[in-house]
């Protein structure tokens, strides 16, 4: 099967733009790329990304959500809609694709300074540091810095991120997600899989733009984007005085809200866009009853 123009555009972009950074070269408008790369690696993009979309990953956390008894009835409907993830979602283009779009809404910014480019650095180290704990070392970290007093700096910087939104853009895809495979798994598939792939689209348009209504997901949305903002504010909380007011400058600087934006908008359209390639393949290939 051929590729749209389109795609392929997409793909040989991104595939370029890969290739550049093996190389450690960046492209002619590298000073905006240098802040929107920055920004990726402050706000952790390409990890979150990584871990959940990644093959398997999508399957997993939509099991997550599903009720015990949905669990049970959903073997089959998992397996295919973690074939359909691993085909629909693809880590590298997307990182690329939201990278591109940050970059061109900081343009004209300046390069990142040296202290700012350390404590990035330093934050992302930490983050990392702490996915690799257990249950019982994040437990010790988290009610450590929890523990230190709020600073209105901290607070402030928090503010400037993105990590809540993001959160809330990867929850909302999982259950949206999980509610297909619950209905695959009831036997109510007839619904989807007799939409033309015209109308499947746009009701999953639908379900995006109206966003999480019913009051179990929608306390379950804001419990996670709590806690992201909590892990996030023990991280904050464990970096240098120093760097916390570095990148507060940096996060205030004038291009910083439209960055900001433009990440958002971008992670939600691409995780929106492979989201429903991934519901079409899994409702095509299901069996009709």
């Amino acid at each position: 099967m051929t590729a749209s123009p389109l795609v392929a555009k997409r793909f040989s972009l991104a595939s370029f733009f890969l290739l550049l950074l093996s190389l450690g070269l960046t492209p002619a408008m590298g000073w905006a790329q240098d802040r929107a790369q920055t920004l990726l690696q402050f706000e952790g993009v390409h990890e979150r990304y990584q871990a959940a979309y990644a093959p398997g990953a999508v399957s997993r956390d939509a099991r997550q959500l599903l009720e015990p008894a949905d669990q049970a009835l959903a073997d089959s409907a998992l397996k295919a809609l973690d074939a359909a993830a691993t085909r629909s979602f693809d880590v590298a283009a997307s990182v690329a694709a939201i990278r591109q779009e940050v970059a061109a809404a900081g343009k004209g910014g300046a390069a990142p300074s040296p202290q700012v480019l350390a404590a990035v650095t330093r934050f992302a180290q930490l983050r990392a540091d702490y996915a690799a704990k257990d249950q019982a070392g994040k437990f010790e970290f988290f009610n450590r810095e929890r523990a230190k007093p709020a600073d209105s700096v901290r607070t402030e910087l928090l503010e400037r991120m993105a990590v809540a939104d993001l959160r809330e853009v990867d929850f909302s895809s999982q259950l949206l997600l999980s509610s297909v495979v619950k209905q695959l798994a009831r036997g109510n598939a007839g619904q989807f899989t007799s939409l033309p792939d015209r109308t499947l689209d746009m009701a999953i348009d639908t379900l995006w733009s109206r966003g999480v209504t019913s009051p179990r997901p929608r306390n379950l949305l804001t419990v996670a984007r709590e806690l992201e903002k909590q892990v996030t504010q023990a991280l904050l909380a464990a970096l240098p005085d120093a760097d916390v007011a570095a990148l507060l400058a940096w996060r205030n600087e004038p291009q910083a809200a439209a960055e900001r934006e433009a990440l958002v908008g971008s992670y939600r359209a691409e995780v929106k866009g492979s989201g429903a390639v991934a519901i079409r393949t899994l409702v095509r290939g299901w069996p009709r009853s």
